[in-house]
């Protein structure tokens, strides 16, 4: 019974490897013939129902919700091809062991840009095939060799207007000013943002933010560690500040939206020196859908309507150029891209980033520990 079970399995990866292109037919026909399976009956059944349809691995919640509606949708209509979803969450290590194992069950990955760069150097991507997908729908430098930027979000702050009255904060150096703006903060627990921020607070120049002077970050992160609590969810952020734990607080800047409303206008989003981190799409080396599908998924992803409609949803700002002056007016404080923001906001850097994440965030660990 487990020897069976355990060749059904064996055929089933065969299958999806030889309609993906990975391996050649004589290899599959041994392997049917060696197992006492017909290839056609193998081919027709289960593995190609799997081969037919491209699975995203996300974060779940709404984001699946939203991406099966913005981007799966006119994808299937345009290809035939399904869209599932993996909701386990795409992190560089549940990759890289993908990857390794030759068991790859993903096709696209929700990531961030910087997972482009140390996976792609270490061989666990598929190349970006620009052929297909276009470079010239993403922001300057976002196009990389192995993932594109799809969506922007961003690192920006809120503060509470009956604590800070006619005087607000309203840069990075506000922030990080315990004296004139006295109260509790909050700030990312894995560094990304809160490095910069700090940075910028210190009066590092925003055209030479990179490379990050990391020890320089730490001693001003060091220096309002005893009035500054610590996120890891965009809900966790969210309740620290309508819960009142904090004055001000860094946060994902479509949680801010969220956040100004919650509260009733009480706590309102500064979106001057917002940094705009890219979200980008990864496809995994030996993708089960094959390389072409998953490209096409990321084109389709692209395309102007399922920008604005991922924005909608779930308030990730559009990174085609097209799309940035298609943002309703009344969003347009909200989105990184748009007109009212897009001069000061902070690109970010996902090269940098990509070769030396880890050392930034055990350094951040260790400094606010």
């Amino acid at each position: 019974m487990h020897d069976r079970q355990f060749m059904k399995e064996t055929l089933f990866a065969g299958a999806q490897a030889f309609k993906a292109g990975r391996m050649d037919r004589r290899s599959f026909l041994i392997l049917c013939g060696m197992a006492g399976f017909a290839s056609q009956a193998v081919l027709a059944g289960k593995a190609e129902a799997a081969a037919d349809q491209v699975i995203m691995w996300n974060w779940g919640g709404q984001s699946e919700v939203c991406h099966g509606s913005a981007i799966g949708e006119p994808f299937t209509a345009a290809t035939g091809i399904g869209v599932g979803f993996d909701t386990s969450g795409p992190l560089q290590g549940k990759i890289r062991e993908m990857v390794d194992s030759g068991a790859v069950t993903a096709d696209v990955c929700d990531g961030d840009l910087f997972d482009a760069v140390a996976l792609g150097q270490t061989g666990h991507l598929e190349p970006i095939d620009y052929t297909i997908v276009r470079a010239d729908r993403t922001v300057d430098g976002y196009a990389l060799e192995h993932g594109i930027a799809v969506i922007l979000y961003g690192y920006a702050f809120v503060y509470d207007t009956e604590v800070y009255g006619d005087n607000p904060p309203n840069s990075w150096a506000d922030f990080f000013d315990t004296e004139r703006f006295p109260g509790r903060r909050s700030l990312y627990r894995w560094a990304n943002g809160a490095i910069e921020a700090a940075l910028i607070a210190d009066g590092v120049p925003r055209d030479q933010l990179y490379p990050l002077d990391l020890p320089r970050a730490m001693a001003r992160i060091a220096a309002i560690k005893d009035d500054t609590i610590y996120w890891s969810s965009g809900s966790e952020a969210h309740s620290m500040v309508v819960n009142g734990e904090v004055s001000m607080g860094m946060v994902w800047q479509n949680r801010g939206r969220s956040m100004e409303e919650d509260t009733d206008g009480r706590y309102k989003l500064v979106m001057n020196e917002a940094f705009a981190y890219p979200g980008g799409y990864i496809v995994p080396r030996g993708n089960p859908a094959g390389r072409e599908n998953a490209m096409r998924f990321i084109a389709t992803a692209q395309e102007v309507g399922p920008q604005l409609a991922i924005f909608q949803c779930l308030g990730m700002t559009p990174a085609n150029p097209e799309a940035f002056d298609q943002v309703p007016e009344a969003d347009q404080a909200y989105a990184i891209s748009s007109a009212v923001n897009i001069d000061n906001v902070i690109f970010n850097d996902p090269t940098w980033w990509g070769n030396n994440i880890d050392e930034a965030v055990n350094l951040y660990l260790e400094t606010i520990s």
